[in-house]
């Protein structure tokens, strides 16, 4: 059957007669009931009221005033921000945080939490301790000579830029000490820097007034840190040794 208008009855003519193409069909004050159509619905000014549907594609943007309700969305992917009023929550499957997480009230975490670490083979010299990567680092092999580390919050990106003032981080050393022969030396870097270099200032103070000069000889030389950002590039590490055998 061929596409039909829709009747009218004009008064002029005293006749039934179809709507002429392009015209318009005024149905003010008048209720529309169940009404079928399979093509395409076109409003040029929008809908007035509820609509009703068993599913809906929009090809352009969609503004809600008021409350949206929904549920069983597999995806959702936002350009800018989501804002929860009443919380969050997540049934399974984890949440992937890809920056940085920032809690006004504090984090209540249950359950068993692993911390990242990191390992390396044999300490010689300057080594950089990338906290991104994990806050406790762990070297298996004998050192070959005193050693220090070099905090970084990553590969490319430096500490620094990653903490405000009056931040605090913690870090973990533990080195295999089978000989008293190499220690960690007393001049440790941030951002690739020494205290005085590219306008770095590092204060570092030892529990018990003075940084080790020996190694453990025996088991493990297990090192703390608590780096205390105190002003752009200016730093405080209160560092702690202690010997495990």
């Amino acid at each position: 059957m061929a596409d039909r208008f829709p009747l009218i009855a004009n008064s002029s003519s005293n006749q039934i007669q179809e709507v002429s193409a392009g015209d318009r069909l005024d149905l003010t004050g008048t209720d529309l009931i169940n009404v079928n159509t399979a093509g395409i619905v076109t409003a040029t000014q929008g809908f007035s009221g509820n609509i009703t549907g068993v599913a809906a594609t929009f090809s352009g943007n969609m503004q809600v005033g008021g409350i949206l309700t929904y549920e069983d969305v597999a995806n959702i992917d936002s350009l800018g921000i989501v804002t929860a009023r009443t919380g969050i929550k997540v049934l399974a499957g984890g949440a992937t945080v890809a920056g940085i997480a920032t809690f006004s009230d504090g984090a209540d975490i249950e359950g068993f939490k692993i911390e990242d670490g990191q390992t390396a083979a044999t300490p010689n010299g300057e080594f950089n301790f990338y906290l991104a990567s994990g806050h406790f680092f762990r070297y298996t092999g004998t050192p070959g000579a005193d050693y220090y580390p070099n905090f970084k919050h990553s590969a490319s990106i430096n500490l620094n830029d990653r903490m405000n003032a009056n931040d605090v981080v913690t870090a973990t050393l533990i080195v295999n000490s089978p000989a008293v022969t190499y220690h960690i030396a007393n001049t440790i870097h941030i951002d690739g820097n020494a205290t005085g270099e590219n306008s770095y200032t590092i204060d570092t103070d030892w529990v018990g007034g003075s940084a080790p000069d020996a190694g453990n000889g025996s088991g493990y030389d297990i090192y703390s840190f608590t780096i205390i950002k105190t002003a752009d590039k200016t730093f405080t590490i209160l560092a702690n040794t202690l010997a495990a055998a």
